[in-house]
C-alpha cells in the first residue's frame, strides 16, 4: 500500500507540472493562509500582484485594497483535488465592493482570441448581476442589433433570478450572448446564511469556437456531470459579423483600462459594478474552444484522489492532450 501511494504521488507530481498550451491565465488562489486578506500593501486602486498566475504567463491579479474591496482566503472549496493537484483555498469577498483585475502591462490585456474558454468554480449569493469574470471596455458594441455603448467586452456572470450567462463583444462590434434560464444555480442569502452553507458549489465554462457560444455547468455539491445550459449560434443570432474574435476593448476610465480582465466585478457604462458576492475559485482563461473533457476536473467532496483512482486520473489527463 505504501509503495502504491508513493507511485500515485509521483504521478500526480508529474501531472501537476503539465499546463495546457492554450492556457492564457489560471488563478488558483492557493496562496493562503486561511482567513488572511489577499495582500495589497499599497494605495487603494494601485495594481499589486496579490494572486499568482499559475499558468506561468505572468498575468497576476490585484485586489483594490485589503478590506471592503478585497478578498479573504477560505478553506471552503468545491473539491479538494483539481486536475490531480490539491485545492486548499477559495476566496470570498471581505466587504461590499470586491474587485480583482489584471495589470495593464500584462499580455492578457491585449489578446483578441478567435476562440476562447472562460472557466471558474463558485458559490454565489442569490439574485442580481454578479460578474465572476469580466473584461473592461466601453463603446465597442457598434454593429448589429445591440449597440448599447455601456456594455463591456465580456461578462461571465450570474444574472437576475439566479440565471447564468456568457456574453461578449467581438472585434467587429457585434454583441453575442448565451443566457441560461432563471433558477440555474442554488445560491445563498447573506443575511440568513452568510457562509453559504445552504448553497451549492458549481464549476462553469463559457466557450466560443467562433460560431457557437456555449455555456456549461456542473453542480459539484451533487457530484453531477457537465450539462450544457445555454447555446447560441452566432451566425444566426445577431448575424453578419465578419470576425467573431473577442474584442480587446476600448475606452478609458479613471479606475479601469480597456482590456483589463476582472474577477469578482464587471463594468457597465464605465462604472464598476455587478459584484460577485460569494466564493470564487479556479479561474482559467484559454485562447481555444476547449472540449468538455478538457475542462478543469474538480473532484467534489467527499471524494478524494484515492477514491478517484490512479487509472481515472491518468485517463482524464490523457484526454486533455
Amino acid at each position: 500500500m505504501k509503495k502504491q501511494m508513493l507511485v500515485l504521488l509521483a504521478v500526480v507530481s508529474l501531472l501537476s507540472m503539465t499546463v495546457s498550451a492554450d492556457t492564457v491565465a489560471y488563478w488558483r488562489f492557493e496562496e493562503g493562509p486561511a482567513d488572511a486578506q489577499v495582500p495589497h500593501p499599497v494605495a487603494d486602486g494601485q495594481y499589486y500582484e496579490g494572486v499568482v498566475d499559475s499558468s506561468g504567463n505572468g498575468n497576476g491579479l490585484s485586489v483594490w485594497n485589503e478590506g471592503a474591496a478585497g478578498y479573504v482566503y477560505k478553506t471552503e472549496v468545491g473539491g479538494s483535488v483539481v486536475d490531480g493537484v490539491a485545492n486548499n483555498y477559495s476566496v470570498k469577498n471581505s466587504g461590499g465592493g470586491p474587485a480583482m483585475w489584471t495589470d495593464t502591462a500584462d499580455a492578457i490585456n491585449s489578446i483578441t482570441p478567435a476562440a476562447f474558454t472562460v472557466e471558474a468554480t463558485f458559490k454565489l449569493e442569490n439574485g442580481g448581476y454578479k460578474t465572476i469574470v469580466g473584461r473592461d471596455s466601453r463603446g465597442t458594441a457598434t454593429a448589429g442589433t445591440n449597440t448599447d455603448g455601456n456594455l463591456a467586452a465580456l461578462y461571465f456572470q450570474a444574472i437576475p433570478n439566479n440565471g447564468l450567462a456568457i456574453k461578449f463583444c467581438d472585434v467587429s462590434g457585434y454583441w453575442h450572448e448565451a443566457l441560461a434560464a432563471p433558477g440555474s444555480y442554488v445560491g445563498f442569502d447573506w443575511g440568513t446564511d452568510p457562509d453559504g452553507t445552504q448553497a451549492h458549489w458549481y464549476s462553469m465554462a463559457g466557450v466560443s469556437d467562433g460560431t457557437m457560444l456555449s455555456l456549461w455547468l456542473r453542480d459539484l455539491t451533487t457530484a453531477g456531470s457537465w450539462q450544457m445550459i445555454a447555446q447560441t449560434d452566432m451566425s444566426a443570432v445577431n448575424p453578419g459579423s465578419p470576425d467573431t474574435a473577442l474584442s480587446a476593448g476600448a475606452g478609458d476610465g479613471g479606475d479601469w483600462d480597456a482590456g483589463n480582465w476582472t474577477v469578482g466585478r464587471g463594468l457597465y457604462g464605465g462604472g464598476h459594478g455587478d459584484r460577485a458576492y460569494g466564493y470564487i475559485d479556479e479561474v482559467r482563461i484559454s485562447d481555444a474552444a476547449l472540449n468538455v473533457d478538457q475542462f478543469l476536473m474538480v473532484v467534489p467532496e467527499p471524494a478524494t484522489m484515492a477514491v478517484l483512482g490512479l487509472g481515472a486520473l491518468l485517463a482524464a489527463r490523457m484526454r486533455r492532450k
